[in-house]
């Protein structure tokens, strides 16, 4: 199924969405598990240790944006296999990439934003389950050895 720009912009409520698919293995103390096994509470593996897992929310989604990146297109390993995101989910690059157009050897983008064509590519899936992990504090995992920033946890606030 081929992608349109209105596919890979936002959805009909205007939100873009973000978050890993069914089946994407991310690190954690008990192992590599897959996302969809995870719940608050769990200890994620995290660039600042391990950390408990917050909040888990799951979307399911019919005709689905996403951004497949293919087996070591960031590095060695960096997917470990082929990894399809939502397109908004902030990717991490520490390579080239992020000194040729940022200027500094560290960046994050959303995930669509790396499309080539060719080893990140555009994609619709007929249906799929998104998973948003939330934490405490901003945190970055390692989902199939590519780093993803997980924003934290909104929090409500109240009016004096």
């Amino acid at each position: 199924m081929e992608a349109t720009a209105r596919q890979f912009g936002r959805d009909e409520d205007g939100v873009q969405p973000v978050g890993l698919l069914s089946g994407t293995m991310v690190r954690t103390l008990d192992g590599v598990l897959p996302v969809e096994f995870l719940e608050p509470g769990d200890r994620v593996i995290t660039r600042s240790g391990a950390r408990r897992l917050g909040s888990v929310s799951v979307s399911k989604r019919r005709a689905l944006a996403v951004v497949r990146f293919s087996a070591s297109t960031l590095g060695h390993d960096r997917p470990e296999q082929d990894l399809l995101v939502a397109p908004g989910t902030p990717i991490v690059i520490r390579d080239w990439r992020a000194m040729a157009v940022y200027g500094t050897p560290v960046a994050v983008l959303p995930a669509e934003r790396l499309a080539d064509g060719d080893l990140v590519r555009l994609e619709v899936l007929a249906e799929a389950r998104i998973f948003t992990l939330r934490f405490a504090e901003d945190e970055v995992i390692w989902a199939e050895g590519l780093e993803i920033a997980c924003p934290a946890m909104e929090t409500e606030t109240t009016a004096p």
